[in-house]
């Protein structure tokens, strides 16, 4: 078991030994360049807040998905190269994944061999393999394991210490998820949490647990307001809060879509996406034949499961509800997804399906811990028939028929026998080993795992590496540099036209550009389009960039600095930039009267100004980029960036320390004695 999950992390693995990084779509586009910045200022000593690189300036701590102060980014990204370190925090999430998931089994009692299964079914999901390439996404996804059995502990450990343990760590786990910077993730762990926390109180009758997991949840998002505020701040100033409910429903999953729970190749392109375009990673929900088969052993199975029939209520029950959350649109939730607060600003429902996969490995765990028993004769071997356990090939067969286009139907639907092939034949091969282990044959059980890690890279490795990783150097390498002369060079590369191209979106930051066009999950709501030649030209664009690479003159942007009449409109007096760095800027002025200082920054609350050391009011020049009125004569003018969100968030987390510690304080002398220590230890029901 653990070497088959070890041959499942060596593909992820192997970019982080060869110096080279995964480059898949978001990767290229946004991750990869803005860990670029966050490196660049962690190393000058400059403001990580803000950003002048993208959309000339952006909060991009609001913007969230760098993570910018998880301890674990500020060390990697501060210490290792770039490549290192972007290759390490990827495979760190399938490492943290496994282990949290390992921890999790193991706290509810099942063997280490089941344990090692779950956790492989886990990290090596579907859901996690496809979207790879959203490093934030996947790092909470992480979390979810650990949560659940840190709550766990605070439910049904009878050791007092262990409890108060468990109460920090599900804190700090919470607090952890949100300095990620992915809002929708953690909301998909505390729909967990809470179903999960609900059923251990309910099998263990502690009721009033609850108040303390709730508690170590509520402290864990203080702990985590210092992204949480800023994040708020970026979406309120962002055309997130302006888009209709239509946008909450992309990416609802189409019915037709469950034939991959059987038939996972079946389909032209892999999914079926009748109103957006069907990205695989965003509509793909299989995650290996086990899950299906698993399910219909289990329910065979129940009644000589006595311990386990509530947990496989439970996970079924859980498994069948977020199925139809992931429907969206077709699963008659889209009142829920689009009206409740927040969650109507959170798209993809389809997303959804990896808290499905999670409850289906919880089954398939148990499953493999009663065929290891029936085939040690620990265990009697099921008396009713097992036919029903080829139903999902059954239905996998007549899909198939589909897929030989010999009948008028769906010949645009299915793709082709030979590409759907491998996936019956997975079905076939895990349906029969799950059948013969059943009948006793010792034989089955390993084929059975290394069938399943096959399965998993199948599906999910291969594409990983549908885009080879590559090194940085040889990503960057046919993009024209900027041209000499030391300061910043302002260039606009819209993605529409990049879009099939190398240098798509973020990525020519990298070789030197600053980006008056860019590519972020929290586009700026601004009064010129962002794309408009009147934004390119307020921007100071000097450059666009085609989809090779190559830099072309744009005329008539703006200087970086100018002073401006109160329309706006450039007026005389020099303006001369002094210091230039991300979230602090200086200019030296020499104004013949009262006049607005104009610059090419984006405009946020967060900048104030002084002149001389005085305070100055700041303002929108056009509504959309930093200005200053300054009065008559020669002033140095210096601008920073520190917003009122980034420290209102500070105060909260700073809060959240003291509750922790304060709550930590109580619980170590007012929780009572240990109750193992009382009394003989209580075996906590499954």
């Amino acid at each position: 078991m653990l070497a088959c999950s070890a041959v499942l992390f060596v593909p992820l693995a192997l970019p982080l030994f060869m110096g080279r990084v995964f480059i898949f779509n978001d990767l290229n586009w946004f991750h990869l360049p803005m860990r670029y910045l966050y490196q660049q200022a962690l190393r000058h000593g400059d403001s990580i807040l803000w950003t002048p690189a993208i959309f000339s300036g952006v909060y991009v701590m609001g913007e969230g998905q760098v993570g910018l102060l998880h301890p674990l980014h500020l060390l990697w990204y501060a210490v290792l190269p770039l490549q290192t370190a972007f290759a390490l925090e990827l495979v760190f999430n399938y490492v943290a994944a496994f282990a949290g998931m390992l921890w999790f089994l193991r706290r509810l009692r099942f063997s280490v061999s089941a344990a090692l299964f779950g956790a492989m079914l886990f990290a090596f999901s579907g859901f996690n393999l496809l979207h790879h390439h959203h490093l934030n996404m996947i790092a909470v996804v992480a979390h979810l394991p650990w949560l659940l059995a840190a709550a766990d502990v605070v439910m049904a450990d009878d050791r007092r210490q262990a409890r108060v343990a468990g109460f920090a760590a599900m804190a700090l786990i919470m607090g952890s998820t949100f300095l990620l910077g992915f809002p929708q993730a953690v909301w998909w762990n505390l729909i967990a949490l809470a179903a999960f926390a609900a059923w251990r109180a309910h099998g263990e009758q502690h009721w009033r647990r609850l108040g303390p997991c709730a508690a170590a949840i509520g402290i864990g998002v203080l702990l985590g307001s210092i992204q949480i505020v800023p994040s708020a701040d970026a979406a309120a100033h962002s055309v997130r809060s302006s888009l209709t409910r239509d946008f909450a429903l992309m990416y609802s999953l189409h019915p037709f879509n469950l034939v991959q729970f059987w038939a996972p190749y079946a389909l032209e392109g892999g999914v079926y996406g009748r109103l957006e375009f069907p990205w695989v990673h965003e509509l793909g929900i299989y995650s290996g034949a086990i899950l299906p088969v698993a399910l219909i052993w289990v329910w065979l199975r129940r009644g000589a499961l006595p311990a386990r029939q509530s947990l496989i209520v439970a996970a079924t029950a859980f498994a069948a509800f977020t199925l139809i959350l992931a429907l969206g649109r077709h699963g008659g939730v889209d009142w829920l997804l689009t009206y409740l607060p927040v969650l109507g600003s959170l798209r993809a429902p389809a997303r959804y399906i990896m808290l499905t996969q999670f409850a289906l490995a919880i089954l398939a765990a148990i499953a493999l811990d009663d065929l290891r028993d029936v085939v040690a004769g620990r265990s009697d071997p099921p008396a009713r028939s097992l036919a029903p356990l080829w139903i999902p090939a059954g239905l996998g067969l007549v899909t198939f028929v589909f897929n030989l286009h010999v009948l008028p139907l769906g010949a645009r639907v299915f793709a082709s026998a030979a590409v759907a092939a491998p996936g019956l034949l997975f079905m076939l091969a895990v349906t029969a080993l799950v059948f013969f282990a059943g009948r006793r044959a010792p034989w089955a059980m390993a084929p059975l795992i290394v069938l399943t890690a096959a399965d998993l890279a199948w599906w999910g490795v291969r594409y990983v590496y549908q885009d080879k990783p590559r090194t940085i150097a040889a990503l960057l390498q046919d993009a024209s540099p900027p041209p000499p002369g030391g300061g910043p060079a302002y260039a606009a590369a819209p993605p529409e036209a990049l879009a099939e191209g190398p240098f798509c979106c973020d990525l020519l930051v990298m070789k030197g550009y600053r980006l008056t066009s860019g590519y972020v999950g929290l586009f700026p709501a601004t009064r010129h389009p962002l794309e408009s030649d009147e934004a390119l030209r307020l921007a100071g664009t000097e450059w666009r960039i085609d989809a090779k690479g190559v830099r072309v003159p744009w005329p008539g942007g703006v200087p970086r600095a100018r002073l401006a009449d109160a329309s706006g409109a450039s007026s005389t007096g020099t303006a001369r930039v002094d210091t230039d760095r991300p979230g602090h800027i200086a200019v030296d002025v020499d104004a013949p009267g009262p006049r607005i200082l104009a610059l090419t920054e984006r405009f946020h609350n967060g900048w104030t100004a002084s002149a001389d050391g005085r305070p100055l009011p700041t303002v929108a020049v056009e509504g959309d980029f930093l200005g200053a009125a300054i009065d008559a004569g020669v002033h140095h003018v210096e601008f920073r960036f520190l917003p009122r969100s980034f420290v209102v968030g500070m105060v909260g987390s700073c809060a959240g320390v003291v509750l922790l510690a304060g709550a930590l304080f109580f619980l170590r002398r007012a929780d009572g004695p240990d109750e193992a220590a009382s009394g003989p230890k209580r075996q906590a029901p499954l």
